[in-house]
């Protein structure tokens, strides 16, 4: 399990693990802990229980699931990992990092710190970026020969 206490004492460590002050972690998880609650009750289904009803989950706090999905997305380990971090099964961690990335991007979204938009194309992004001369891409396409006949022939 991660020691919240200790990172949350050390900016550099909270810096290096999350990419984060102390304080903009303190401040992030305010507004991320808004959204939670508002993504909670958009998405419930038909319970017989109320909101806070039930078993407590294993990442309790709505800090402790910021530190979560925010260690996942600067470090991206596997679920495996991130589940031994955080005492959770790996399927437990893919539904939970299904949950809490749509409630970070909601949270980021009303910092205004997310781009307003996707570069679709070569010319938007050189309007986007006009001190920008060159831009180089990654992959080719060669034409591969296959077999026509999959059986040998002897």
């Amino acid at each position: 399990m991660i020691n919240k206490e200790r990172l949350l004492r050390d900016n550099r460590l909270c810096k290096a693990i999350i990419g984060l002050s102390v304080e903009e972690l303190k401040n992030l998880a305010t507004e991320f802990s808004a959204c939670y609650l508002i993504y909670r009750k958009k998405n419930r289904k038909d319970h017989e229980r109320q909101m806070g009803a039930g078993q407590k989950g294993f990442i309790p706090t709505p800090l402790d699931k910021l530190l979560f999905i925010l260690l996942y997305l600067k470090c991206y380990p596997t679920y495996d990992l991130q589940g031994l971090l955080f005492g959770l099964d790996r399927t437990r961690v893919c539904r939970w990092v299904k949950i809490l990335l749509p409630v970070l991007e909601m949270t980021l979204g009303r910092e205004c710190v997310l781009p307003a938009r996707q570069i679709r194309s070569a010319e938007e992004f050189f309007r986007a970026f006009p001190g920008v001369k060159d831009v180089f891409i990654d992959g080719t396409e060669r034409p591969v020969q296959k077999p026509k006949n999959l059986r040998r022939r002897k």
